[in-house]
């Protein structure tokens, strides 16, 4: 420990900062002797304060009680190091009514955090959103108004986050916006609910107007996208990323915006694991005439733009209920408009594809009829159902073979190299749980209820196979 005669103490209401000349030391309230836990919030923004330009702030050990929204943006040359718990209230109200907004599909963030040339470092240290709290509250609703990003990466310039856990997220963990040369390593996520309510909307890493980002060594279980790649957004590269449980690898969604055209082009997606998710490597655009546009990111759809220079490499894919899709028309109630997208896609290639799906359906790539998809490819791609591996037959189809559906796919039966063996209905769900039929796979339900439910069904059987395999493996594990 340094000399007390060389620091600066600050009091303030909760927590306290410690200053050793650029270095700030962030300490939480409760560690003072007779405290208890109270909102450490004040200090953090005393810390920003006197060392976010040219200076260290350092979350020592312990856990920091974040009650009130954290905007620290504009910081310079400045390194973050979080070696404690960062513990988010459980005051649903409190976020619902201040969390802070960030435009895409109207969401929201409890911590806005930017700048350039800065570092945000963990050190065993963790953000703890009391996401269980969201989860049951939440009740399986899609982009709840107010419901917080647990932090967003906004107006950044060469940014690293290296060694962050995230632990029961509120909603989405990041989003980068409106930021470049940004690197995302070495990052752990944990969703999981313990009711019967899913962890719906928990992405692990978002771009959204965004350029020259890099993902790497992430591990994330959560319950929906693992990466997703938003509109306006270009050079992204996924490395080394293990999805479970969730949707796995995602552009999208696009073309929500009719004014404002969306554009995503040179992104690669290499060396990824998948384990129990939904999809594997998807893409997925909204139809192309307005729907209803009363929900939070729920309705809309018009907007233009294109999908280009995409690839998918190197995935090792275990039980994915739909490994590999491209959808033109998501979230449209009863399929309406589905094949007006004004969504170009094109140069999109899965190449090293190997694994098993849950049901008999490798890809469903359907292109709106307005907007043919060119240069769609399929480059060792090989996928088998995991009864086939198993060697037990397939239930309620007349189907005995893998299938892969297509639809307006330029080169086809040219140079995509796609074992197209059924038309992709325009309208064909994101979420699957059973098998394809050769009549197609239709149920009386809108696509909308039957998504939410098989959502829900999906994350519990998820949760509940993670917890048997914890089980097996925890008597080997030496402690």
């Amino acid at each position: 420990m340094l000399p007390l005669f060389l620091f600066t103490f600050v009091a303030l209401v909760a927590g306290y900062v410690v200053r050793d000349g650029n270095d700030c030391h962030l300490y939480p309230e409760e560690s003072l002797p007779g405290a208890g836990p109270m909102d450490d919030v004040p200090s953090i923004y005393e810390a920003f304060s006197q060392c976010g330009h040219s200076g260290r702030v350092i979350f020592e050990e312990g856990t920091f009680h974040v009650n009130q929204v954290l905007n620290t943006t504009g910081l310079k040359d400045c390194d973050v190091i979080l070696k404690g718990e960062l513990l988010f209230s459980a005051d649903i109200p409190y976020w619902l009514a201040n969390s802070l907004w960030v435009v895409y599909q109207n969401q929201h963030t409890a911590w806005l955090f930017g700048g350039e040339n800065v570092r945000f470092i963990g050190q065993g240290g963790s953000f703890n959103g009391n996401g269980q709290a969201w989860y049951t509250q939440n009740q399986n609703r899609a982009n709840q108004p107010g419901r917080p990003i647990a932090i967003t990466f906004y107006n950044s310039k060469n940014l690293v986050v290296d060694g962050l856990s995230f632990i029961q997220p509120q909603f989405w963990v990041t989003l980068i916006w409106e930021s470049e040369d940004v690197t995302m390593r070495n990052i752990y996520v944990s969703a999981h609910s313990d009711d019967h309510n899913g962890c719906v909307n928990t992405d692990g890493g978002n771009t959204w107007n965004s350029r020259r980002v890099t993902f790497e060594n992430w591990f994330v279980r959560n319950g929906d996208d693992c990466i997703a790649v938003k509109g306006n957004s270009s050079d992204i590269y996924v490395r080394n990323v293990t999805c479970v449980s969730g949707n796995g690898m995602t552009i999208g969604s696009v073309g929500e915006y009719p004014k404002f055209p969306d554009y995503v082009e040179n992104v690669l997606f290499e060396d990824i694991t998948i384990r129990d998710t939904m999809q594997a490597a998807y893409i997925k655009t909204w139809q192309g005439q307005p729907a209803d546009h009363s929900g939070n990111g729920a309705g809309g759809g018009g907007g233009a733009g294109i999908v280009r220079n995409v690839t998918f490499r190197n995935f090792d894919v275990e039980n994915s209920a739909l490994p590999i899709q491209i959808s033109q028309c998501i979230y449209t109630e009863d399929g309406q408009n589905c094949d007006s997208s004004r969504m170009q896609i094109s140069e999109i290639t899965w190449e090293n594809f190997k694994g098993t799906s849950r049901y008999n359906i490798a890809s469903s790539i359907h292109c709106a009829a307005g907007h043919p998809c060119p240069d769609i490819y399929f480059k060792n791609v090989d996928i088998k159902s995991i009864n086939e591996t198993r060697g037990l037959p397939l239930t309620h189809t007349d189907l005995r073979y893998e299938v892969y559906q297509c639809a307006n796919i330029v080169n086809q039966n040219t140079t995509s190299g796609i074992k197209c063996n059924l038309w992709a209905p325009n309208n064909f769900s994101q979420l699957v749980h059973r098998n394809v039929a050769s009549h197609g796979y239709r149920e009386t339900d809108s696509p909308r209820k039957r998504a939410k439910f098989a959502l829900r069904v999906f994350h519990k059987v998820a949760d509940v196979v993670q917890e048997v395999k914890h089980m097996l493996i925890a008597p080997f594990i030496r402690t």
